[in-house]
């Protein structure tokens, strides 16, 4: 018997984490889509040592081929990513109930849960058996759509290139600021260009591209530099080289980087809408602002700029563990 993941796309941290849990139990990942135009290569990126498939063709075709491969391949338990397509959709339909397990990475504070979205959501909650939930916000949205079964805590969304926590060193000012991900909507850039517009005394860098990139750069002050797409192997200097990482988003289901740059020893400062935030950010470890409030985002970056308060998160941050949170989304899995 063995696992089948059906999920979208290949994605870095994925395949990192499906390769450990290939080595302790039978895994097959079905993908159902081929790529995404708003992830550059590095995004896919590692090789997979796991057998894995692709559904191909439109959403008919392929809801019959996964049909076919779940009454070939004996399994005991189906792990969906997600509620949102048709594949996802089709596999908790033809897969028992009781073996039917989905991935909740959205979170309560951006996930709807009213209106015919929400009802096809707790619809598809009905035909689920187990919730793999990356954290608290995230155990929180399946209990809104009114999930009642078994809910597992995984505490991330796969596993990063995780290195040695750094030492803790002082740093005797605050100054160097750092957003790394995509320049889109979302993730509420005009708000924090803007925000450093007015503060020409401290730093900001962006690192990623996007449609935004000419916008952000016509209301850039001489104090915003951007670095355009940054490969992950390099990015580790480029979070150790900042004093703070901040994510502004309106909508952020987890939150990859925050991990990325708390493991690199950095602070952070995050909207109230980055769903991580409830366990990864704490008062070791950053500050939370209102994600529609320019007042609250610049209060927070003074306060960053304290170089006491910013020193002791510093040291909260050397103590954290990323490889117990590694081994801790493997083993989740194989319970």
């Amino acid at each position: 018997m063995c696992m089948i993941y059906l999920t979208n796309l290949p994605s870095f941290y994925k395949i990192r984490l499906w390769n450990e849990v290939a080595r302790r139990r039978r895994l097959l990942v079905v993908f159902y889509q081929s790529g995404a135009a708003d992830r550059n290569a590095d995004f896919f990126r590692g090789e997979m040592h796991f057998e894995h498939v692709w559904l191909r063709g439109g959403a008919v075709r392929q809801s019959l081929q996964l049909a076919r491969l779940l009454r070939r391949r004996p399994y005991d338990e189906l792990v969906l990513g997600g509620w949102e397509t048709p594949a996802l959709l089709a596999g908790a339909l033809l897969s028992p109930r009781g073996k039917n397990a989905c991935v909740v990475e959205s979170s309560v504070y951006e996930s709807g849960t009213g209106g015919m979205k929400g009802l096809v959501k707790k619809l598809f909650m009905r035909r689920i058996a187990k919730v793999y939930a990356c954290g608290k916000p995230q155990a929180a949205l399946a209990g809104a759509l009114g999930f009642r079964g078994r809910v597992v805590l995984t505490g991330g969304c796969g596993i990063l290139n995780y290195g040695a926590q750094p030492a803790y060193e002082p740093r005797a000012a605050v100054r160097r600021f750092l957003y790394v991900g995509r320049l889109v909507e979302v993730k509420n850039l005009e708000l924090l260009v803007r925000t450093f517009g007015e503060m020409p005394d401290l730093e900001l860098t962006i690192a990623g591209f996007g449609p935004l990139e000419g916008l952000l750069k016509a209301l850039a002050g001489p104090n915003v530099r951007f670095l355009g797409p940054v490969d992950n192997d390099k990015l580790p200097a480029v979070y150790r080289a900042a004093d703070v990482f901040v994510l502004p988003s309106r909508v952020e289901p987890w939150g990859l980087v925050v991990e990325e740059a708390l493991n690199n020893g950095t602070p952070v400062i995050v909207s109230d809408r980055v769903g991580c935030k409830d366990d990864l950010v704490t008062a070791e470890t950053g500050l939370v602002f209102r994600h529609d409030d320019a007042a609250s985002l610049k209060a927070a970056v003074r306060q960053m700029c304290d170089v006491a308060f910013y020193n002791r998160l510093r040291q909260g941050v050397a103590r954290l563990d990323f490889s117990r949170s590694a081994r801790r989304q493997v083993e989740v899995y194989l319970s």
